[in-house]
């Protein structure tokens, strides 16, 4: 009789060890918080922490752990953006940024150039476009020359066009005066021209041997009345810094 009863009793006792040992406290459950994001120009890559999130803004990036977050804004035009942000258990911050345009233009001139027929040291017909110097196109600092000022039909040229000069400039006429027009320059192409007329009254766009563009105006003239007295124009032009970059 006792020996039946063994069985119902262990088979108890397992049960409820069994019982005891799987029963476990559920896990806590973090409090995320959230963030939204707009910036102009709008159409901005999120970068969260140093990893890009996909999203551009306007937009919304959820479910941030509680705590300090890096957020960075990049766009093409413009410098990337970092700031930092604290975010707080089920709430939603909102952040507004402005970007910066990373144009980089130097204004020169006026400077004075002079034809190349009868002139001294001290009248230069030669231009460096990217320090705003005039030199001489046959002197040592010749091969920083772009473009000149020849007394040939009264031009002015890229420098290739003078005999023991190399670098190589195009001309594109533009349609209006103003420098400061905000205009950007066309696409440079084969089809530029190699000169422009040392009267031209509207601003020029130059494409020069180290691929930067300029955006350059005669401003004056005068000379040429005989020996001694040789043509000089003055100009003054724009010079983007960054290589291929169109913008003015």
């Amino acid at each position: 009789m006792k020996r039946y009863l063994v069985l119902p009793i262990l088979l108890f006792l397992g049960i409820l060890i069994t019982s005891c040992e799987t029963t476990t406290e559920p896990e806590p459950i973090e409090p995320k918080g959230s963030i939204f994001i707009q910036s102009s120009p709008s159409g901005a890559q999120i970068w969260v922490n140093g990893v890009n999130s996909n999203k551009t803004t306007p937009d919304s990036i959820t479910n941030l752990s509680v705590g300090t977050h890096t957020f960075t804004l990049k766009l093409t035009g413009y410098n990337d953006t970092t700031f930092t942000e604290s975010i707080l258990a089920n709430f939603q911050r909102s952040k507004a940024v402005t970007l910066v345009s990373d144009l980089s233009v130097t204004a020169y001139g006026p400077v004075r150039i002079y034809e190349t027929a009868g002139t001294t040291v001290a009248q230069p017909s030669g231009l460096d476009l990217s320090s705003g110097n005039a030199y001489g196109i046959s002197g040592t600092d010749k091969d920083k020359v772009d473009i000149y000022y020849s007394s040939t039909g009264y031009l002015i040229r890229s420098a290739n066009a003078s005999s023991g000069l190399t670098r190589v400039t195009s001309f594109f006429i533009g349609s209006g005066t103003n420098l400061n027009d905000g205009v950007n320059s066309p696409l440079a192409t084969n089809a530029w021209a190699a000169s422009m007329s040392d009267r031209e009254a509207n601003y020029v766009f130059l494409f020069d041997n180290d691929l930067h563009y300029s955006k350059l105006r005669i401003v004056t003239w005068g000379g040429g009345s005989g020996p001694g007295d040789p043509a000089w124009v003055d100009v003054q032009w724009l010079y983007n810094n960054k290589p291929n970059d169109q913008r003015f």
